[in-house]
């Protein structure tokens, strides 16, 4: 009898202190959003892949509200964390442009001169002189055009040349990258050469200032600014003078055309095709540079843009808010507007997109309430064309951004 008593005695204890620990397990509001926005990314992506079953990617996502932190994934592994990298594409451009008015800011330059202007202190011009810089409407275009897309440069990267062109050229009727690429796969692309292929074939979309036209070129001919204000290759002066700073550890900018690798952790990237998937990890980046070279991690991209756009960050606030966040129109027929690399989405934020082979990504802030916002998905959906891409960056990553928002605005 003493025994059994000692027993009862001994398994009443175990389950009272067990129902204490119980008590004990507190779920915290921050545990909870945490909760909700996994099952969020889950639920997306189950969705898109209801109509795409054979979809590869997955979904990562990163939120920085005041002073909180969230990540969460789904299809990318068990393991993944915020420091993941992934090719962030035309991100590059808020960087790029971000050096620019940093150089602005330091007296090094005006954004409202033209590239033919003399940078401030030299002889030299903005950009140099010479045949691969003679085109169209060069002495009419201002820095400040080119941050905007509103200089109407040819995007050589995004068109293909016109075979109605008068230029006897051998790439006429072309994309000019993949043109280079049939022969050498490594090709080292150069600011001097890609802004060369518009000076050659004399293109244009419009007289500088009288429109909107996305071009990666001409971001392009802002990196070469950057080298001839700064007197630094425009890699060196990105990692020295803007991401080193910035406090950015996981983050790089590949300009060789053999440098096609992305640092571990990596999520790898896929296009999705009628009948296959191919692995576009490895990637000749260099004809983006300043542009779309960027590699980063969620962690690294989302406290970059908090940061620059809280006025804690490189540039002051009054540089973030009447310069770079002063964002216009893209045009009748389109409901975004565009600043100096940013782009302004309402009910989002600032911030910008990216799109590269086998990856897509988006990266919003809202100076309103403190919502930092980072997501990205590692394949491309190529079944019907670029027209699946915009689904993908609309109703997948964008739709997905305004649900965490309103998740975190419920929370608090």
């Amino acid at each position: 009898m003493k025994t059994k008593a000692f027993i009862y005695i001994l398994l009443s204890a175990l389950l009272l202190n067990l129902g204490c620990l119980k008590d004990d397990i507190v779920v915290t509001p921050h545990d909870e959003l945490q909760a909700k926005l996994q099952k969020l990314v889950e639920t997306e992506l189950a969705t898109y892949k209801e109509n795409v079953h054979d979809y590869p990617g997955g979904i990562a996502l990163k939120v920085i509200s005041g002073q909180e932190s969230f990540f969460v994934s789904t299809g990318l592994g068990s393991s993944v964390t915020d420091e993941i990298h992934f090719r962030a594409a035309s991100n590059t451009k808020t960087f790029t442009s971000t050096a620019i008015l940093l150089l602005y800011q330091q007296g090094k330059l005006d954004i409202n001169h033209h590239i033919t202007d003399t940078i401030p202190g030299t002889n030299e011009p903005y950009v140099p002189n010479i045949p691969e810089y003679n085109i169209p409407f060069r002495s009419s275009i201002t820095i400040l055009d080119l941050l905007r897309h509103r200089a109407g440069v040819f995007d050589v990267s995004n068109d293909n040349i016109p075979d109605t062109i008068s230029a006897q050229v051998p790439y006429k009727g072309l994309n000019y990258m993949e043109y280079i690429w049939e022969t050498d796969a490594s090709h080292t692309f150069t600011f001097d050469e890609l802004v060369n292929v518009v000076a050659e074939t004399g293109l244009s979309y419009f007289t500088p200032g009288t429109g909107y036209h996305y071009s990666n070129t001409g971001y392009s001919i802002l990196g070469k600014i950057i080298e001839r204000v700064s007197q630094k290759s425009y890699q060196n002066y990105m990692m020295e003078d803007v991401i080193s700073p910035m406090g950015l550890q996981n983050t790089s900018m590949p300009v060789l055309g053999t440098d096609q690798t992305i640092p571990a952790p990596y999520a790898s990237g896929y296009i999705l095709l009628d009948d296959s998937q191919v692995d576009v990890t490895l990637s000749n980046i260099s004809a983006n540079v300043a542009e779309g070279t960027l590699i980063t991690t969620p962690d690294d991209l989302a406290r970059f843009l908090r940061k620059l756009l809280s006025g804690q960050g490189l540039l002051s606030l009054h540089v973030v808010n009447s310069v770079m966040m002063n964002c216009l129109p893209m045009g009748n027929t389109h409901a975004g507007r565009y600043g100096c690399g940013l782009t302004y989405t309402n009910n989002l934020g600032y911030g910008h997109n990216g799109a590269h082979e086998g990856y897509l990504s988006m990266m919003v802030y809202d100076p309103d309430i403190d919502i930092t916002i980072v997501i990205f998905t590692n394949a491309w959906n190529m079944k019907e064309g670029l027209s699946s891409i915009g689904f993908q960056l609309t109703d997948l990553l964008e739709s997905t951004c305004y649900k965490t928002k309103v998740i975190i605005n419920n929370g608090k």
